[in-house]
């Protein structure tokens, strides 16, 4: 007995660290497909601003948690892919088999893994990417907070977006000698000030106010020919520069928490229901208006008189429809809270989906596991976006088609597992 559970131990031990060596070079792979694109853009923006480097890998490390929540699943499936390919190449399954060890071992401590990735997963979903957007947006704020001061500098020209800045002294907020080109306004502004005064306004939107003395301004349209001239002792000019800002992370709903959300689905829950009954109550006065009409019709003269009536009731009812109404955000809120738990759960299912693997005998299988691991993740990313593009035509719960993309490669690799074991 004590020789059989040293045995167990050994295979336990040995399977897991091949598992976490395979994770950790899948993980390194899936996490630069989801992440270096995004984070050349994010590094661009910000070095615009000439933002310095601790607070950038700041930046940086708070837009990590974004990519996570799929890095981690698809890093599981790849692992344990290449884990039984390779086991199954170099005839080490089949020498398990031979010494009476049944399957089950090495399942199980696929799964046991699988399952504490998945509670890791969802602690990064629903707590790690919250706390890290809160970061992410107070750095933020400060960075375009302080903008004037740490961008601008004398006798400097400065980009930002379709805004350019050319001004000579500089002493904290207050600039002297200012021209400015601005092509992002309609018609294009161009101007020239003696000096003024750069404040932030909205520190959600990123609006600054610009208070400017002795202005000259030229509009100026597509055809060159038309322009137009003013002149002015004081003027005030707001500069949007929202879109400037890296929009790695926002306030959308996968940036809160599960608990945040369940307070939002209740408000939404709350007025979709008062829609639906408001929906109803108004289709049936329509209906009830239409038979009234229809009953008092027994003569043509009685159908020439309801005629426009009638006409009204049928062209509000067919602008009513017979579905009733969709709510747009209820959905979205129910879907985005189910999703921390599918992608969660997608690590035990697509380990799952691996396990039809022990069964097949194959020259290079860390290889032909990586392959077909890549294979599995893009069917599981479509079918994950194409369940979330679908949440808004639906009258039911988005929350059973945010499943779906688990739910078959749960089928899939349990049918599939029960074919080759016969």
């Amino acid at each position: 007995m004590f020789r059989g559970r040293k045995r167990n131990t050994i295979l336990y031990f040995h399977i897991s660290m091949e598992f976490l060596i395979n994770f950790l070079v899948s993980f390194i792979f899936f996490f630069f497909i989801f992440f270096i694109k995004k984070i050349l853009l994010l590094v661009k923006k910000v070095l615009l601003k000439n933002v310095d480097i601790q607070t950038m890998l700041i930046l940086v490390l708070c837009a990590i948690p974004q990519f996570l929540q799929y890095v981690i699943p698809f890093s599981t499936l790849s692992a344990s892919s290449m884990v039984l390919g390779d086991l199954g190449a170099n005839n080490e399954l089949l020498a398990l088999r031979s010494l009476g060890i049944p399957m089950k071992r090495v399942y199980t401590v696929l799964i046991v893994i699988s399952l504490i990735l998945s509670f890791l997963t969802f602690q990064v979903s629903d707590t790690l990417m919250p706390e890290s957007q809160k970061v992410y947006k107070k750095l933020l704020g400060d960075i375009m907070r302080d903008l004037p001061t740490f961008e601008l500098s004398a006798n400097g020209t400065n980009t930002v977006g379709n805004i350019v800045l050319v001004n000579q002294d500089v002493e904290g907020n207050r600039i002297d000698d200012i021209l400015l080109f601005n092509n992002a306004a309609d018609p294009a502004q161009t101007l020239s000030a003696r000096e003024g005064i750069l404040e932030l306004t909205d520190t959600e939107r990123f609006i600054y106010r610009l208070d400017l003395e002795d202005v000259n301004m030229m509009l100026s349209e597509d055809d060159i020919n038309s322009w137009s001239f003013a002149k002015s002792e004081n003027a005030t000019l707001y500069l949007n520069f929202s879109d400037q800002i890296p929009a790695l992370t926002g306030d959308s709903p996968s940036n809160l928490s599960n608990s945040e959300l369940s307070v939002l689905i209740r408000e939404k829950e709350a007025e979709q229901k008062d829609n639906v009954a408001r929906f109803n109550r108004n289709r049936t006065s329509l209906l009830t208006s239409l038979a009234a009409s229809l009953d008092s019709i027994d003569t043509y003269e009685d159908y020439t008189m309801e005629r426009s009536s009638v006409e009204k009731n049928l062209r509000e009812l067919e602008i009513y429809g017979t579905e009733e109404p969709i709510g747009f955000y209820y959905q979205y809120y129910v879907a985005e809270w189910h999703k921390k738990y599918v992608l969660s759960f997608a690590c035990f299912c697509l380990t799952i989906v691996t396990f039809p693997l022990s069964f097949i005998k194959i020259r290079y299988g860390r290889l032909f596991g990586f392959g077909l691991s890549l294979l599995f993740a893009v069917a599981y990313w479509y079918i994950l976006f194409f369940s979330q593009l679908k949440i808004f035509d639906v009258s039911f719960s988005s929350a059973w088609l945010m499943w779906i993309c688990d739910a078959v490669m749960l089928a899939f690799g349990i049918i599939l597992l029960a074919v080759k074991r016969k």
